[in-house]
């Protein structure tokens, strides 16, 4: 038994249990896949996986629990590789997963300072949805998550709320909802909107906002990306509603913003990271650059609670 049939087998796991996938994200042949997966199974005494045929169809039940067994040594393979870059100081990777938000205007400052005190670390951005955010720390593909609240429980993650973000309407120069002295849903809606793709929580909050007053709107422009969001705004096309640290007065020169804070609830910015994953001093320091609150001891208590279903009340 060794750590390549352990990462082939959750390799073919990740890729819902598509071996052709699993090959090309692992960078090796379908054959080799197939034969270290055959020689576990053989030195174990069970079959892990359950085929049909010359296909998998999924797991079995004695393979569940050896899954998540060589989930847990992979984790703990890569948490000595840690131990060792962090004692070592050799040069290291921070991988860290957030939305163009918070990459282009929340983590600005944290990423420069960051750098400036780290400079042996590489830092690397991956920009994604929330939902792929959670995926890529989950699977260990991203160190740190940062990001609105996945719209999936991912039982692996621990999530440490650390930023509220409010939205204001964004508005070309001279629009008429500059005069209005008391902003409503109503005198919004009058307008054409553009917002955040609604997979964001940020797009999903603005039109529920409007829904639940039973307001109809006109969405015109939906996008992942706020400065193309801005420039259409720019053009003409409409309204913007957006997290409020999306607008600067001195880039924005042909834009104004009005505070919406009492129309929409504001959007928490989440840290996450992988349970049971060891934190390099260089991670901690990024959290608390972001979030001094969350320091060693708090993450490290936080841990302890489990994740609770959004169901529970």
């Amino acid at each position: 038994m060794n750590l390549r049939q352990l990462r082939y087998l959750h390799g073919v796991a990740e890729q819902g249990f598509n071996i052709s996938r699993a090959a090309e994200a692992l960078h090796t042949s379908q054959p080799g896949i197939s034969k270290q997966i055959q020689l576990l199974e053989r030195e174990i005494g069970v079959d892990i996986l359950l085929r049909k045929g010359n296909r998998i169809v999924g797991v079995t039940e004695p393979g569940e629990a050896i899954l998540e067994v060589a989930r847990r040594m992979l984790g703990d393979a890569e948490n000595l590789k840690r131990i060792g870059e962090d004692y070592t100081q050799r040069k290291s990777r921070l991988v860290v997963a957030t939305t163009h938000i918070h990459a282009r205007y929340l983590l600005r400052g944290v990423i420069l300072n960051f750098i400036k005190r780290h400079p042996q670390v590489q830092l690397v951005l991956r920009q994604d949805s929330p939902s792929q955010i959670a995926r890529l720390v989950a699977s260990g593909a991203a160190d740190i998550g940062i990001s609105s609240e996945p719209p999936e429980l991912v039982r692996e993650l621990q999530m440490l709320p650390c930023v509220k973000l409010q939205r204001s309407v964004i508005t070309p120069l001279r629009h008429p909802l500059l005069s209005e002295r008391n902003l409503t849903l109503e005198k919004v809606a009058r307008y054409p909107i553009l917002t955040l793709d609604p997979s964001f929580v940020g797009g999903s909050a603005v039109l529920s906002a409007f829904e639940d007053a039973h307001i109809e709107t006109n969405i015109v422009l939906s996008a992942i990306d706020a400065d193309v969001i801005k420039t259409y705004v720019e053009l003409g096309l409409g309204i913007a509603i957006l997290p409020t640290i999306a607008y600067e007065p001195a880039r924005d020169r042909n834009l104004r913003a009005i505070d919406a804070s009492k129309l929409f609830d504001p959007t928490v910015a989440r840290i996450e990271i992988r349970r049971g994953h060891y934190l390099r001093s260089d991670m901690y320091d990024f959290i608390t650059m972001l979030a001094p609150n969350w320091d060693r001891q708090a993450i490290e208590q936080s841990a302890k609670i489990p994740p609770i279903s959004r169901n529970t009340c």
